[in-house]
């Protein structure tokens, strides 16, 4: 077996898992980290039911956080913690995390995920986060490196104002993580993989230290980080078989505008595949990203929405005062006016006043709606 996804879910109706499918990894209990006082771990206050699509909703995952920038003192930002770990003569790559989040107002507007690969030092993700009491759900491709047995902590911080001890300010749900577990042995083993723009082209570079039984090697390419085109291939070097560095490029001519990421497929001579890291560039220009018209059907309970661009497209709607109705992700690729019809609540009548909040890349289009029909 050249490798197997696997994917870890805390629901957070108890410290541990609700699902873990592969028998290859395990995981920990998640804990908490720093909390700033005595408050309670699991509850059920402030429910994520109905706030995102698939919220568990019941217990969720509480911490009080201090106020102010990244510290990590015992006496610093709060964390949630949990270790993984592969069974012996194996090894995990972690590719993904998703997670429903609510902070309050004295609450964390960054949190960021750190490793015991580097003793908690570089963050392999960060992201904002709206300290505005309601729920928020994000899912993000991640960079890691293979390992065996990883701890890890999601550190909550940048909260401003004055935060209350025993006052849970900060809660997490639905945690997702999402990898390969491969061969501790494999047939190849990866040094690096970079990406180089040079005059509007994307120079996709990596290399190898080892290599056994090694066929080729596919580019692949997406616009959103979760679905790969393949858009090019190399025949492996010295037949296949290499103990001394080998280096490889692939031109991307025609690469698309805004944010794209990019991973190698090395292909094994008996088929099995082994995926190299995610690495993603940003090309400014090309294609903007913009918001033509909308629609809002109240008999179908949809609002169509007419608008353009490349890339993972983020649908919201919200009432005046923040509190989220609808979401929708959707992949738009043709840079070109493309029709899209997300659902809206029954509750909602005519006469409502809704904000529309379209996001695509780091661009955010919002409107106001006006219910009429």
């Amino acid at each position: 077996m050249a490798q197997s996804a696997f994917s870890i879910y805390w629901n957070m109706q108890l410290s541990t898992p609700a699902t873990h499918p592969s028998s290859l990894l395990t995981a920990s209990d998640i804990s908490q980290g720093v909390n700033f006082g005595t408050t309670s771990f699991l509850t059920s206050n402030s429910a994520s039911l109905n706030s995102y699509t698939g919220a568990s909703g019941d217990n969720n995952a509480a911490l009080a956080c201090r106020t102010g920038p990244l510290n990590k003192t015992a006496t610093g930002s709060s964390y949630f913690s949990f270790t993984i770990s592969a069974v012996s003569g194996y090894k995990f790559l972690l590719q993904s995390i998703a997670l429903g989040l609510r902070s309050t107002n004295s609450g964390p507007q960054t949190w960021s995920i750190y490793s015991s690969v580097d003793n908690f030092t570089t963050p392999i993700y960060t992201s904002s986060l709206s300290n505005n009491s309601s729920w928020v759900f994000q899912q993000h491709s991640i960079s890691s490196s293979y390992q065996e047995v990883v701890a890890y902590r999601i550190y909550g911080f940048d909260g401003v104002g004055t935060a209350a001890i025993n006052i849970a300010n900060w809660r997490i749900d639905d945690l997702e993580l999402s990898g390969q577990v491969v061969p501790a042995t494999l047939p190849v083993h990866w040094l690096y993989t970079d990406l180089y723009l040079l005059n509007n082209r994307v120079m996709v570079a990596w290399a190898t230290t080892w290599e056994e039984n090694n066929l080729r090697y596919h580019v692949e390419r997406s616009a959103e980080g979760e679905s790969f085109l393949r858009i090019g291939e190399l025949t492996a070097g010295f037949s296949g078989n290499s103990s001394t560095e080998q280096v490889y490029q692939f031109w991307d001519n025609n690469p698309l505008p805004g944010r794209s990421y990019y991973r190698i497929v090395q292909e094994d001579k008996d088929g099995s595949l082994n995926f190299s890291a995610v690495k993603s560039i940003f090309i400014a220009g090309g294609t903007s990203f913009s918001l033509h018209r909308y629609q809002v059907d109240l008999f179908s309970h949809r609002i169509s929405i007419a608008c353009k661009g490349v890339g993972q497209t983020i649908f919201q709607l919200f009432t005046l005062h923040g509190q989220l109705l609808s979401r929708e992700f959707r992949n738009l690729v043709s840079g070109h006016d493309e029709l899209f019809s997300i659902p809206i609540s029954a509750e909602i009548k005519r006469g409502s006043l809704l904000i529309l909040s379209v996001q695509q890349n780091n661009k955010r289009v919002a409107s106001r709606l006006i219910i009429c029909n």
